[in-house]
């Protein structure tokens, strides 16, 4: 392989051989470093998540959803007719926001003084002022939006996921 250098400093060519182009990337592998380091490139969509240690998905549908959910359980209060559901959640599962665009009713729901607040905005806020009652479901909290439904989960205790709930 041949990779040229420049546009005209003297003509410089510099020349790089299969062996000497993959040994870091064979060293990698070997380590067992690379294909996590692809994971989470992959993973990723905004590449500020790796470095936040979130993770963030987007599902058409509720069906979608049930089928690519990563982390933990899907919540069961998402709407059976849930349009686009986008998640982002801590990697370790510990604080999640949901937004849901249109469908009915969350499922298993009731009202209740709202604990915490989502710990990631990208979805919008809750306005002001802050409700202070919520629908909890389960360990979920969710509040109704212009376009569906916001719904959050924040943990009470250290490594607590939705899951243990």
């Amino acid at each position: 392989m041949r990779a040229d250098s420049g546009s005209g400093r003297g003509g410089l060519t510099r020349i790089m051989t299969h062996h000497t182009a993959s040994r870091p990337l064979r060293l990698l592998a070997a380590a067992g470093v690379l294909a996590p380091a692809l994971v989470l490139t992959l993973a990723a969509c905004n590449p500020m998540d790796a470095l936040s240690k979130v993770h963030a998905e987007e599902f058409a549908d509720r069906a979608a959803a049930e089928d690519g959910w990563v982390g933990v359980t899907m919540p069961a209060w998402i709407p059976d007719d849930a349009g686009t559901i986008r998640n982002v959640a801590s990697t370790n599962e510990t604080n999640a926001v949901i937004a849901v665009d249109g469908g009915g009713e969350p499922r298993g729901c009731e009202q209740a003084e709202r604990r915490a607040l989502p710990f990631d905005s990208r979805f919008g806020s809750l306005g002001e002022p802050l409700p202070t009652t919520v629908l909890a479901c389960g360990p979920y909290e969710v509040v109704a939006t212009d376009t569906g439904w916001l719904g959050w989960f924040s943990a009470t205790e250290e490594g607590q996921t939705p899951d243990d709930l």
